[in-house]
Parts: C-alpha cells; structure tokens; sequence
C-alpha cells in the first residue's frame, strides 16, 4: 500500500495512483502550505477490492442508455449492491491499522473521494464524489466503501460520458485526513468562474466547509480586485464577517497558492483559531481556455469619466469613439477592405462595466500596432496616457499586414505628422462654423423630430474630420517623447521635472482662456464692489433675470456662457450641470474666487506668470550644438501638439454642450408628454433607444427602463471603481443586495439574486417542491429552495434554475456552470414570490428576475 504522509512523503508519486484531489495535498504539503495530516488509500487498494467483483462492470456502462435517466440510476443501483455485497475483512484491517498507525484513533476524520479523473483542467468533477465528515475510526472502512460507491453514481455516469471519459479508466483514491472542527470555513475562486480573471471570489461561512457547499449556513461573498488589491462583500442575513487581519492573512495564503498553479484554481479551506488549513485545491473548469482575454483599462480615460457615468452619455460616446477612429483607419490606410476589416476593432474601442467607463486597450494596441514604427510608439503613448500595466496582446486575426499596405500606411502616416498643424488650424476654422450653424439653427421649443434632424447635421459636420484630433494627439506625445529621451541623456534624474518645464506655462493656451477670463471677470467685481450684489441672488430665476441686464458685468457673464458655458466638472458626461444649464454655478464659482482678496491675488500671480526663458539657457549651456537643435526642435513641436490638443479639448467640450442641449430639449418634449418623470430621466435612456422611439416610432416603455437601469446604479456607486478588469469571453455587470453591509433599497417588484451561470432567458416558471414527484420541466425555469448534485438529470433540459439557497461555489451554481445554462440563487422566499405556470425573464449574468406575467 502507498503511504504517503508528512516529511515521509513519496516526491515521485503517481497521479494515477492516487487520484488529483490527493495529488495536490501532496503537493501543497511539499510546498510548505498547512494542510491537516493526511493518508491516501491508493488505487491499489481499490482494484484489491474490486477484483472480488465477477460481473463485468465496463461492459455494464457501456450497454446503459444515457439519454435515459432511468438507465442510468438502474445501471448505479446494480453497481452499489455489487459494491456492497463484498466482505473484505483482511483489506479491512490492513486499512484501518495503517490509518491508526498515521492518524492515530482518537479524533474524528474526513474521508473524501479522490477520482483518478478528478479536478482535471478540462473536467472538475466538481460536487460529484463524496465527502464524508466526522467519521469516527472504527467507521473508517465503511466509508471507504461509500467513497467507491461514489464512483458510479448517476450523475457521475452522465459526467464521464458528456466528458468522453473512458469507462474502464475509472479508478478512486481516498483521502482520510484529521478533521479540522473549524469555526469559518470557506471555499475561494483565484479567477472569478463566470470569467472575471482578475478578481478573486471567497464565500465564507461558520462551521464546516460542508456547510457552506451544501448552503446550510448563511454565507458572505468578498470580491477582492488583484491588480488594485481592493475588495467589498456581500452578506446575507446573519453571516459572518471577517475582521481586516484575518481577511488579509486569506488573501496572503490564495496569493501564494495561485503562483503554484499555472491556471485558476478553486481552493477549500478551514480556520481554526485563526489558524487556516488548506483542505483541497482544484482547476475551475468553466473558465474557457482558448479564448482571448478582454483588458479593460480606465488609464487616463478615467479623467474624462471619473466615477458613475450614466447610459447616454457611455451610448454617444462609444459611438463617437467609433466614429473617431474609424476615420483615423480611413485616413492613414486609405484602404476601404482595411476600413472594413478593422469595423468591429474601432467601433469598440471603449466598453462599460458597473456604470464605469474603460479603455478596451487591446483593441487600442491592436489600431496603433498598424502605424509606423509602432514598437517605439506603443511605449510613449503608454507613458503619456498614464497607463500603469504595460503588458499587452494584440487581435491575432489583425497581426498580418501586406508589405505594400504597410508602405502605403508609413507613407501616409508622415504625411499627417508633417500636416499636423495646418490640419488642426483648419479643423479649428471648420468647427467655429459648425458652431455658428448650430447656434443660428437651435430654437427653444424645437419638436423632437427636428432636435434629432439637428444633430444628425452638426454630428456629420464633426466627426467628417474629427480623427484629426487623434492624429495631433500622436503628433504631441512622440514629440513630448523624444523631447524626455533627449533630456534624459542630458540630466537623467532631473528629466521629467525638465520636459514639464518645457510644456509648461504655454503662451495663450485655450484651456486656460476659460480661467483666465473668470479671474478677469472676478476682479472686475472686487475692484467695483459688486460682489454684494451677486450674493444677494438667491436663485435661479433671480440669476436669469440679472443676466438679462443690459449692464457691464451682466453682459460679460452673458458672453462667457456663450464662450466657456460647457466647461465644467465632468464635462464629458452629459449628465452633468455645466454654466449654460445652471448659472448658478458660474455665480458661486465668481464669489468662491472672491471670498478672500489675498488668496485671489495668489491666484491672479499665478494664471499670469509666464515662461521663463533663462531656464533655456541653463539647460542647454552644457550641450552640444545638434542636442539643442534637436531639443528646441523637439520642445517647439511639443507645443505645438499640446496647443493643438487644448484646442480641441475645449471645442469637444462645446460638441458636448451641443449634444447636451439638444437631449435636455427632447427630454424636456418627453416630460409634457408624460412618458418620463422627470427631464433628467432621458440621461438613463441610450441615444439608439431615443432616437428609435423618435424617428422609427419604435413602442419603448421609458419608464420601465429608467425605473430598472436607476436600481442597477444604485448598486454600481457602492462597487469600488477598479483601474483593470480582464475578461474572458464576456464583458458582465455586477449585480449585488447588499455591498458591505450596507442594504440597497430596490424596488418591490425587481427581484434579485446571486448571479451564477451567464445568460438571459424567457419562459415559464415550474416550482420544485420534491424533485423525486417532477415529471416533465423541459423547458421550463425550475425555482426551488435549493439543489444537490442528483438534480443534473433536470437541469439538463431546464431553461435555468433559481434557488433561494446558495453561493458561487453551490451545487447549483456548479451544475449549470458545467451545463451552460443561467442560473441564480440566494433569492429569498422566491418559492413563494413565483407560482409555477407564472412567465418570468431571468439574466444569470446580473442576477436579475422579472416578472413578466402571472398565471
């Protein structure tokens, strides 16, 4: 018999002898993880044992229907009283006296199955053999016997035959290991399994892991970020949760365990007096493996778009970010089959997730790789946008260009550079016109049909030729670029406080204009006493009637809301207030400036101070006559770049006044019209969804959505904003009762669960009571308190399946992970909100259930 124990431990051992799940004990105790003390019963054993059995046991599940599920559990039945009929009372002893003789007699003991084709990478096995807890000594063999049986249970024939697994391969190991009496126990996901890379899954509850597994304890679910090593929970009612420290010492331990493993793994563990035992660890199988990742990075963008950011505003801009750089594709390839062939690459540069906006970064890699030099490149652009991680992949289907598309495309591409500047003061011209036509063309009042008309014109007259943003964009930051590795040969350690100088205080710089002209107008009213006046206007109407003054600083306010009145806080985001909606702010900004004369003049000193040009001087004494061509060369084009790009941030800041305009107008249409409650509501709607109630009559039911989409973000602001999400296969939103704690107040009638399994689907309600009475669930969604490993047989032909118990890691969760439909639990009472018959929607990719209609 193989013994295999402590500091005695065979290094060379067989998988095949002992099965994974006994594998990776032996290997987490040869790595120095507590693991409780253990001995393996090894195949050998299991064949002894077997042997006595005469019938032919392969050819048995080889004739067995397994379409049938009758079949099958006569096939499994037959199989265990074979099973039991043997009495082996010398292998017996043999047993039980080495256990003694490893474990001692004493405690109680965990006796687990350990599958030969167990917790293999591409099949888990996951909840189909069994465990067994608190087996007392003299009871050991017997459950020894039960592990075996488990071997051919009914769900386990199925398994291996979906899987392709051989019948005659089938062998099983069993672990005997000291049972750790714990007070929380827990099982943890180093990849979350619905396919969020980055983020580690731990539900916790007290007692035994079995009790957390099997949902007979209440259990808290943290969801830790690994790149920005944050976290936040979910509980559910008295559940526990862990304190800073013993949080922390978990997250420190799965660290350690992930690096031993070249894939996600799934971890089941114990704490005992604040001493963690690690119980089992296996590959989670749902994970797709071939498929390549989705980086979502919020690098730089997260300055246009901090915080929440609500649906119409993420809809016009991943449309306009389409539009952008689909131009950008036109521009430099001039190619129209390159145009097409990089369609689903530009239009979706950007992505969205809990309300957030990020960067689809590898879609990004993927449009500069194409550019010349674009090694050197990618490195700068990475600098000038801030983005941390620097490790990237690129859409292999996009790797390939022909040699002459690339001539053509470097061709091109220098000729944009070295056009840059004209191109943008062109631009500049063009879109002051664009400005004026929308100015002439708006009119308060305007019906929805021609609002939307209005900006269809000012949206084609923009993006025709906005790309060239982009290309100045590039043009600055390969400029700003070789300007640092110049200096840096110069003064290495000074480099960056060097090049800042060089960019900075830039003459007339539009984006100051803004500033500059507030400060302007915030002195005119200290040096003439009128600050008194502006206090004394309480309120909106009071505001707009002094704006309407034929006065001095009256029209000067007047003027720079129609200059300056779009720049604000999160002037990107239309949901936004900016001057031109409420002067109010313009007025408490002037009386903010003007509050205390001395820091004002600290400010007016500052706004004023210009570029110092002995700092040139100092700088390039030292060096030789071609470093300062090239640096003076390298800092003027720099400028230039930045110049050009402040430009466009303020016009991009009047295109977004204009596109806010345009739907507060149809959002006010809306409200007298009664199909929203309030103007503000069409920033929850999508500008598609707008515009086909709009132009294509489409019968949308505003109210439902924004009701809906209002509870999705109340959830969204209590999630911790994270700098890098990585995907597999599907981009999801979260969707959560409670986050720390803190309960969120949803709508009686949306009801919402764990989600577990992905997928949307409609259809009608079967309520299980007793599974052993159903007959006929196919296609149905079946709703019951909770599920065990025997309910595969119904799941296979279920719709889906929600269940008021449950985890991440329950069998319910499990099972439809394996059988790919959605599942969610954790729904209190939904047994008795839903009657079989009624028709429901359930998303197990949010977590969300709605009913559609009652029987």
């Amino acid at each position: 018999m193989q013994i295999i124990y402590g500091d005695n431990m065979n290094k060379n051992v067989d998988k095949n002898m002992i099965g994974s799940k006994a594998y990776n004990l032996c290997f987490l105790k040869e790595n120095q993880i507590n693991v409780p003390e253990f001995y393996i019963i090894d195949t050998n054993i299991f064949k002894e044992y077997m042997k006595e059995i005469s019938f032919n046991i392969e050819e048995l599940l080889k004739s067995v229907d397994y379409d049938n599920s009758n079949s099958i559990e006569k096939c499994s039945g037959k199989i265990f009283k074979l099973i039991d009929s043997i009495e082996n009372i010398s292998l017996k002893n043999r047993v039980c006296h080495e256990v003694e003789q490893i474990l001692g007699t004493k405690d109680f003991f965990s006796v687990r199955s350990s599958g030969v084709n167990e917790d293999l990478e591409y099949a888990s096995f996951a909840g189909q053999f069994k465990t067994y807890l608190n087996v007392k000594y003299e009871d050991i063999f017997e459950y020894v016997k039960k592990c075996y049986k488990s071997l051919y249970l009914p769900n386990a024939l199925k398994y291996y035959y979906q899987n392709g697994i051989e019948f005659g391969k089938l062998q099983m190991a069993v672990i005997v290991q000291k049972m750790i009496d714990s007070d929380i126990s827990g099982v943890t996901f180093t990849e979350n399994p619905k396919g969020l890379l980055n983020e580690m899954v731990t539900i916790v509850g007290i007692g035994v892991g079995e009790n957390v597994v099997s949902d007979k304890v209440a259990t808290t679910t943290y969801y830790y970020n690994k790149t920005d090593k944050i976290s936040y929970y979910e509980t559910q009612e008295n559940s526990p949760v862990l304190s800073n420290k013993e949080f922390e010492s978990l997250i420190g331990i799965f660290s350690r365990l992930e690096k031993l493993y070249s894939y996600g793994i799934d971890i089941e563990w114990a704490m005992k007096k604040n001493e963690i035992y690690i119980l089992q660890v296996r590959p989670i199988t749902t994970i797709p493996k071939n498929e390549e990742f989705i980086i979502l990075d919020n690098s730089n963008i997260v300055e246009s778009y901090p915080g929440i950011t609500l649906p119409l505003t993420c809809s016009f801009i991943k449309e306009a970010y389409g539009g952008v750089f689909e131009g950008v594709v036109r521009r430099v390839t001039q190619n129209s089959n390159l145009v097409n062939q990089y369609k689903s690459i530009y239009k979706d540069m950007i992505d969205f997730v809990n309300g957030r906006v990020y960067y689809k970064i590898s879609n990004w890699y993927t449009i500069i790789h194409f550019l010349p030099m674009s090694s050197k490149i990618i490195p700068i652009w990475q600098e000038m946008l801030g983005v941390s991680n620097k490790e990237y992949t690129i859409r292999k289907e996009f790797t390939k260009l022909k040699f002459s598309h690339k001539l053509k495309i470097y061709r091109n591409a220098y000729k944009l550079l070295k056009n840059n500047n004209k191109a943008m003061e062109a631009l500049n011209q063009r879109f002051l016109k664009i400005l004026e036509l929308y100015h002439t063309s708006f009119k308060e009042g305007m019906d929805n049909r021609s609002l939307v008309k209005l900006y269809m014109l000012i949206e084609k007259g923009i993006l025709t030729d906005w790309d060239l943003t982009l290309i100045n964009d590039m043009y600055a930051f390969i400029y700003t670029g070789l300007l640092k590795k110049k200096i840096e040969k110069i003064d290495k350690d000074h480099a960056d406080k060097i090049v800042n100088q060089y960019i900075s205080c830039i003459s007339n710089i539009e984006s100051m204009l803004p500033v500059k002209e507030l400060i302007s107008i915030s002195s005119y009213v200290l040096s003439n006493h009128r600050r008194e006046e502006l206090l004394n206007l309480k309120t909106i109407e009071d505001i707009q009637k002094y704006l309407d003054k034929e006065d001095f600083l009256s029209s000067r306010l007047r003027k720079y809301i129609e200059l300056y009145g779009d720049r604000t806080l999160e002037e990107l985001k239309l949901e936004s207030k900016s001057f031109r909606q409420n002067p109010k702010l313009l007025i408490d900004k002037i009386l903010e400036y003007t509050e205390d004369k001395e820091k004002f003049e600290k400010l007016k000193n500052t706004i004023s101070r210009e570029y110092d040009t002995s700092f040139d001087e100092m700088i390039l004494k030292n060096t030789n006559f071609i470093n300062k061509k090239q640096i003076k060369k390298y800092s003027k084009n720099a400028v230039i770049g930045i110049k050009n790009r402040e430009i466009s941030r303020l016009n991009r800041s009047r295109i977004y006044g204009i596109v806010r305009e345009i739907f507060l107008s149809i959002g006010k249409n809306l409200y007298h019209e009664k199909l929203i409650k309030e103007v503000d509501d069409i920033f929850y709607l999508t500008k598609d969804e707008i515009f086909g109630f709009i132009i294509d009559q489409k019968h949308i039911h505003f109210e439902e959505i924004i009701k809906a989409r209002k509870n999705s973000y109340k959830i969204y602001e209590k999630i911790p904003s994270y700098s890098r999400l990585i995907f597999v296969k599907n981009v999801f939103n979260k969707t959560h009762k409670n986050i720390n704690s803190l309960e969120i107040e949803l709508d009686d009638n949306k009801i919402v669960g764990i989600p577990c399994s992905n997928g949307i689907v409609t259809g009608e309600v079967f309520v299980v009571n007793n599974p052993k009475e159903v007959e006929n669930v196919k296609n149905k969604i079946l709703v019951t308190k909770m599920t065990d490993p025997g309910w595969v047989f119904l799941l296979t032909v279920a719709k889906g399946i929600i269940a008021e118990k449950g985890s991440l890691l329950s069998h319910t969760a499990i099972i439809s992970r394996e059988l790919g439909i959605p599942s969610i639990v954790g729904v209190k009472n939904i047994t008795s909100i839903l009657r079989t018959g009624d028709m429901i929607k359930m998303d197990g990719s949010s977590g969300e259930i709605i009913i559609l209609e009652r029987k």
